[in-house]
């Protein structure tokens, strides 16, 4: 069993290196509206200020 695991681990790891995900650039970005502890806190909240 120990040797069956073995071998199959190692198909294992050589098919998901090779479905890997190749970078291409392209990024998301999600703008959603983010949660504050309390809404007197929501005009101090200034963490990408400029940014967005």
């Amino acid at each position: 069993m120990r040797k069956l695991m073995q071998d199959v681990l190692v198909l294992l790891y050589s098919y998901l290196t090779d479905r890997q995900a190749r970078p291409t650039g392209i990024a998301f970005v999600d703008s959603s509206k983010l949660q504050v502890c309390h809404n007197l806190r929501i005009l101090r909240h200034q963490v990408f200020k400029g940014t967005a």
